[in-house]
């Protein structure tokens, strides 16, 4: 939209007479998504946000790419004197924001709480993308549909680039096939997507037992689940030379376009799974291998992974069309 279109929406436009004058003196133009209002907010003020993983079409996140701003200022009214952001605080007054509980218990109301940023965000939900987002620049802020995720102390303590390393870990084929076998569907029904909540990921990345591996024993007659219970922990102690080999791949397959599960291990969605030979991308492929190496499993082990994963997210999605 151009400037002259929306010049006169601008509640705080002042003497601003371009959108070059504007950008000089650190503003950006923010439209109220509620009243379709623009104002002037000091670009330090404002943060991405991602509201949908949908805006995110690779796993490496990139700001520039996301449509929504948040508000975080952590200043008083005396130390706002002068900047326009204060002008949209006193206009939220007025519209009576700050007598909102959830506001009026802050020191200042508008102040929000910053939180604790992680490099590894994982999702609530899940259709047939499968993706744990790289957030490189720890600028990006996350809406209730998403998840941080922190590190435990003794998740390999002694590699320089473990948060990459455990990036590596939730982007493999190895992860979306624990999720697909624990995950729900979502709450209040609908079809198609999966839920996978806090508890769900703890439960089975850092299991106390391995009651959920009985699952995979019956979709698959492999010995899959006894290799995983084997040598859950050899995930723990990967090499330094292979972490490195996985981050490595991690670099190419972060940054390409997310495919959808059945593009990324090489089957027609429209076809019997099982009578395809899976076929997955070579950046798939390459860090898969070093993973499925840890757990130990064969050729025939690892094409299992493939079909059981694949099948698994084509029956809920047939289910979902079904209903």
């Amino acid at each position: 939209m151009k400037f002259s279109e929306i010049k006169h929406k601008i509640k705080n436009l002042g003497e601003f007479k371009s959108l070059e004058e504007i950008k000089k003196a650190g503003l950006r133009i923010v439209r109220n998504t509620k009243t379709g209002d623009y104002w002037l907010i000091e670009e330090e003020f404002l943060k991405p946000v991602i509201k949908s993983p949908r805006e995110c079409k690779t796993i490496l996140i990139k700001p520039e790419d996301l449509k929504y701003k948040v508000l975080m200022v952590h200043k008083s009214k005396e130390e706002l004197k002068g900047k326009k952001v204060l002008d949209y605080i006193e206009w939220g007054e007025k519209q009576g924001f700050h007598k909102r509980p959830t506001c009026k218990s802050r020191k200042w109301w508008w102040s929000l709480e910053e939180p604790k940023i992680s490099l590894n965000i994982l999702p609530m939900f899940e259709r047939e993308r499968k993706y744990a987002f790289l957030n490189w620049s720890k600028k990006v802020l996350i809406d209730a549909t998403l998840y941080w995720v922190y590190l435990k102390e003794n998740f390999l303590s002694e590699y320089k680039y473990r948060e990459l390393a455990l990036n590596c870990l939730l982007n493999s084929t190895y992860r979306y096939l624990l999720e697909e076998i624990n995950a729900r569907p979502p709450e209040g029904g609908g079809g198609g997507p999966i839920q996978v909540k806090v508890i769900d990921y703890e439960r089975f990345y850092i299991p106390k037992d391995f009651g959920f591996l009985k699952k995979i024993t019956e979709i698959s007659k492999s010995s899959i689940a006894l290799k995983i219970r084997e040598n859950y922990e050899n995930l723990l102690g990967i090499p330094e030379e292979d972490l490195n080999e996985l981050i490595i791949n991690l670099s190419r397959i972060s940054i390409r376009p997310i495919k959808s599960i059945f593009t990324e291990l090489g089957f027609d969605p429209n076809k019997p799974i099982r009578e395809q030979e899976p076929n997955p991308l070579p950046d798939r492929k390459a860090l898969d291998d070093i993973v499925f190496d840890a757990l130990g499993l064969t050729e025939e082990e690892r094409k299992e992974v493939y079909w059981a994963v694949a099948e698994l997210v084509q029956n809920r999605l047939k289910k979902a069309k079904s209903v």
